[in-house]
């Protein structure tokens, strides 16, 4: 249809040269969760006004069909029918339109469920689906989202155990929860759910090069930055010139982020030996990334974020 009569104006105009024999309703609604319709509205949009549309659509073709077409394609003004108009409706959050993406593509097309917590994310790259066999027969910590979740029972003893699809920023990775372990974390370890795990790498020579994580633990990335775990940091060079309010504006950052995390300040890149670090007194913030982007205006992006307490963390990757 768009080879024939080029580019479509509208999801109205589209439903009207496309032949809806061939294209069903649930058909659209896929096209429409996948975003190839997002040039004509939003998505929740689009997708509350395609039973108007299709209606509208079916009722003119239905009157061609007896005759009555003039009635909307060239004959009197007065008598032609309106197209229908998108309603007026919220648009859909970020969770539920990347999570409508997936179900009508199998994957992730204008953002990623981590996209929210790259604050909290940043404080636990050094390890990744990517490098898992860097890290074989070690304890690890992962963050990732939920992708699948299979549950299987053993032949040995008949108990419930998970075999779960995670992803990151790098890839994907399989996980394994076996008896108590998957009994603590099958209800936060479902599709879709943003985590940080816990587990040891498999060290067996048949997984060296996709090897799985046996699971210890799981939580919720969600209040992960109030947990009191992760700290907010700000580094700076050796005889950085800043502005002489830099600090008295950085506390007003903090003051109006409150939170759990401690705030501290690091002098210097390690350099052979571990770069000192202060830790305040009186201030705690936030950790998550609005935090994050309010002190970078003050110290530049490069120079804050967030760390897990106890580490000497170097600075974010690019």
């Amino acid at each position: 249809a768009r080879e024939s009569g080029g580019p479509f104006t509208s999801m109205f105009e589209f439903l009207e040269r496309v032949d809806l024999r061939a294209l069903n309703k649930r058909a659209t609604e896929a096209l429409i969760a996948a975003g190839s319709m997002d040039s004509f509205g939003h998505r929740a949009q689009l997708l509350a006004g395609l039973d108007s549309g299709y209606s509208e659509v079916s009722a003119r073709k239905a009157e061609e069909a007896a005759g009555q077409g003039t009635l909307f394609g060239g004959g009197d003004a007065a008598l032609e029918r309106t197209d229908p108009e998108l309603p007026n409706v919220p648009e859909w959050m970020e969770h539920d339109r990347l999570i409508r993406e997936k179900e009508a593509l199998g994957f992730y097309v204008s953002g990623h469920p981590l996209d929210r917590h790259w604050a909290v994310v940043q404080a636990f790259d050094q390890v990744n689906s990517a490098n898992l066999h860097e890290h074989a027969g070690s304890p690890i910590e992962l963050a990732c989202v939920v992708t699948k979740v299979q549950k299987q029972i053993s032949r040995k003893d008949s108990s419930e155990w998970g075999k779960i699809t995670v992803e990151d920023f790098h890839g994907t990775a399989t996980i394994l929860a076996f008896k108590d372990t998957w009994q603590r974390a099958r209800d936060v370890m479902v599709e879709d759910a943003a985590v940080l795990l816990t587990g040891k790498v498999s060290g067996r020579e048949q997984d060296e090069e996709n090897p799985p994580i046996f699971l210890d633990g799981v939580v919720p990335l969600d209040g992960l930055s109030e947990s009191g775990q992760l700290a907010v940091q700000i580094e700076l060079p050796i005889g950085s010139d800043l502005e002489a309010d830099s600090f008295a504006t950085a506390r007003e950052v903090l003051v109006a982020h409150p939170g759990a995390a401690p705030v501290e300040l690091r002098l210097g890149s390690d350099n052979g030996i571990t770069a000192p670090r202060f830790r305040s007194r009186s201030l705690k913030a936030s950790a998550d990334a609005d935090t994050l982007e309010a002190l970078a205006e003050v110290f530049g992006k490069s120079r804050v974020r967030i760390v897990r307490i106890g580490t000497t963390s170097g600075p974010p990757k690019p």
